[in-house]
């Protein structure tokens, strides 16, 4: 798999890589406290699957600027929206996980236009209870074995978690302001959006595919009824917890690739 690489957007080093270069195009937006590598398990087979795919480290996170202002969801989404123009995917597909997905759901409430589907993957925002313990944890955190047990209530099997997830936190924590950028986003509210809407009243205003995994922790997955709506496809799947994507990629990625236009 390609290596990320570096670009300049806006004044900040944003970290991302992009995959295929034939197909409609999709931006995978990590959650809180992630990476681009959030999307191991994916990335590729949809690129694979005839998309062009681009996957960033959000700022605030991984290798990209730790300059993100109020840290506001809005200005997640506005660099979100940047990086997609800058990288010439001015309309597109966005796949967001967590608290990437609220970002999604952010962007598509400010500039609609630009958003041709949304797939939201244990989505925050949208009314079910998020673990506080766990984000605290995570802000916290520094070492090993402050990581390891937060990171594990991300799985179903808490014996999934990858090593090399657990050394990308310790070594992103290492960097001179990341526990204040973190700090900031985690303070921001994930449940408005600055024209006045809920992020819940934007699911389904494009055509709008969720994944939960059922022992999801972090974001329990709704009622079925409660995302029934037109335009909407919710998806539970056994087995897996928060990090779906990675523990049930293949049910995940096809999905995806089923509701995403061939």
């Amino acid at each position: 798999m390609d290596q990320p690489k570096f670009i300049e957007v806006e004044d900040r080093s944003i970290r991302h890589r992009v995959l295929g270069n034939r197909g409609e195009p999709v931006v995978m937006v990590h959650g809180f406290g992630g990476s681009l590598e959030t999307w191991a398990a994916n990335q590729a087979a949809l690129a694979s699957a005839g998309y062009t795919v681009a996957a960033l480290d959000l700022p605030g996170h991984g290798e990209s600027s730790l300059a993100v202002g109020s840290g506001s969801l809005d200005g997640l989404a506005a660099a979100v929206r940047d990086y997609a123009g800058t990288v010439g995917m001015q309309r597109a597909h966005f796949i967001g996980h967590s608290m990437g997905a609220a970002v999604c759901l952010a962007l598509t409430d400010r500039d609609p236009a630009r958003v041709r589907s949304l797939t939201l993957v244990g989505p925050a925002g949208l009314g079910q209870k998020i673990d506080a313990d766990a984000i605290r944890g995570l802000v916290g955190a520094r070492s090993p074995e402050d990581f390891l047990p937060l990171l594990q209530r991300l799985f179903a099997n808490p014996d999934a978690v990858p090593a090399a997830m657990l050394e990308r936190m310790v070594r992103f924590k290492q960097r001179d302001g990341a526990v204040e950028a973190l700090t900031k986003i985690a303070m921001s509210r994930y449940t408005g959006t600055p024209s006045g809407r809920q992020l819940r009243d934007v699911v389904g205003t494009v055509p709008t595919l969720m994944i939960w995994g059922a022992e999801d922790r972090m974001i329990p997955p709704p009622a079925p009824d409660e995302q029934t709506r037109d335009g909407v496809q919710l998806h539970v799947l056994p087995g897996a917890g928060h990090m779906v994507q990675l523990e049930a990629a293949d049910e995940v990625n096809r999905l995806i690739a089923n509701f995403l236009p061939g």
